[in-house]
């Protein structure tokens, strides 16, 4: 029943996915180029060639989850060196993303989630194994890996408690659909103890491939280049990553209230759509901020810059005397400050974490990260940083070890393919 509730909801949202689309082409016409992928409609000619490979598939919904595969891949590519990896995605960010330059990587759009077009797809691309990465949970497409064959496994899985009791009403449903996958791996003990109240399934504890992540080749080189035509050299740079709307408004007004001179404000929001927007911010208080994307022009270090360019944070991120954790510091629940970390920043996260409360919970403890409840205590780490290096390498080092002690779950997964090839 709930199944069947399901598919007429995934029919009559479909328009409204097209909508969506159509609006965002108006701005960039991209939007809507592999629109035929979409719904799983490919070029007939190619498909004999698809079948005559040994071919792994991960889904990778956006930007997140993309980067976090990719030492994953890149391990994979040497151990199978006749293997191709198809790469599926939801977002036009996430198949932007960098990954790597390889011709036996190919990257797609997931079809919506009707039983046709997840048929197709399946059909089209032949997946020796199919990898979910996160949790993002199509449930025709489960069922048609289920009737054709193709192995599923969730990887790197995560459940909030919040994202739990939303599901909690429909567990007999979700359960059913849970149960077809052939495993879950979840990230932390939270996570564990989380999907165990939703489902019968078998789950493991795998650890958080993320943390095996480091910045792409050529970073370092990257963030000197900027750091040249921003003219920063001693300056204590504050980076806000992932932000979410209302909280570019307080670090304003947060630097502001601290009127240290050598200060420079990075603000990097979470959707690219608000680019604009954060940028009238400033404008509406007649504050000049350069754009990430126009350098040209800088003739003297500025006070503010907004990272408008899209799977660059790692660079952005270098730039940091500290990085503060967009979607933390009002409740959304936070970002994963894994990125920053890896970057050898000092961190600071705010008082909504529940998306990533395990993990900055053991951070905290083992005083790897800086956290703030409120502005008034971020005012207070920024200004001990200022007057203190010393604070700063301590917790760079711990945050260090913290990551090189939590590191190891891509092994696993790279176990889990090679039953497969």
């Amino acid at each position: 029943m709930y199944f069947f509730i399901y598919k007429i909801i995934i029919f009559f949202l479909i328009p409204f996915a097209l909508a969506k689309l159509a609006y965002r082409a108006l701005i960039k016409p991209v939007h809507l180029q592999y629109l035929n992928e979409r719904f799983a409609l490919y070029p007939k000619k190619l498909s004999s060639v698809w079948k005559s490979r040994q071919t792994v598939w991960f889904h990778c919904v956006s930007v997140g989850e993309t980067k976090a595969i990719v030492n994953l891949i890149e391990i994979l590519l040497k151990q199978h060196p006749s293997t191709y990896f198809l790469i599926s995605h939801m977002t036009l960010t996430g198949r932007n993303t960098e990954l790597l330059n390889n011709p036996r990587i190919h990257r797609t759009y997931l079809p919506y989630d009707t039983g046709g077009a997840s048929k197709r797809f399946l059909s089209f691309y032949q997946p020796r194994v199919g990898v979910i990465v996160e949790t993002e949970l199509w449930f025709n497409l489960i069922d048609q890996c289920k009737l054709n064959n193709v192995p599923l496994h969730l990887i790197n899985a995560r459940l909030s408690k919040k994202s739990l009791n939303k599901y909690l009403p429909f567990k007999v449903f979700i359960n059913s659909k849970l149960l077809q996958l052939d495993s879950i791996y979840v990230r932390s003990e939270e996570d564990l103890s989380n999907f165990s109240k939703l489902t019968k399934a078998s789950i493991k504890l795998m650890g958080n491939i993320k943390f095996d992540t480091s910045p792409p080749k050529g970073t370092l080189k990257k963030i000197n280049q900027l750091k040249k035509q921003l003219k920063i050299s001693s300056h204590f740079v504050l980076v806000a990553g992932s932000t979410r709307d209302g909280e570019e408004k307080i670090l304003l007004d947060l630097v502001k209230k601290i009127n240290y001179k050598e200060l420079i404000l990075v603000i990097v929001p979470r959707h690219p759509e608000r680019f604009g927007e954060v940028e009238k911010i400033f404008q509406s208080q007649s504050l000049k901020i350069v754009k990430k994307s126009d350098l040209g022009g800088v003739k003297k270090t500025p006070q503010y810059v907004l990272g408008d360019t899209m799977g660059e944070l790692y660079e952005l991120y270098g730039l940091a005397t500290l990085a503060v954790i967009g979607g933390s510091i009002l409740d959304y629940g936070g970002q994963n400050p894994i990125e920053a970390m890896s970057s050898n920043v000092q961190t600071a996260v705010g008082p909504s974490i529940y998306n990533f409360k395990d993990m900055v919970n053991t951070a905290e403890k083992n005083n790897a990260i800086f956290r703030f409840r409120n502005i008034a205590e971020l005012e207070g780490i920024i200004k001990n940083l200022i007057d203190d290096a010393q604070v700063n390498q301590r917790v760079l080092k711990n945050a260090q070890n913290y990551i090189k002690d939590s590191s190891g779950g891509t092994d696993k997964v790279v176990q889990l393919i090679n039953q497969y090839l």
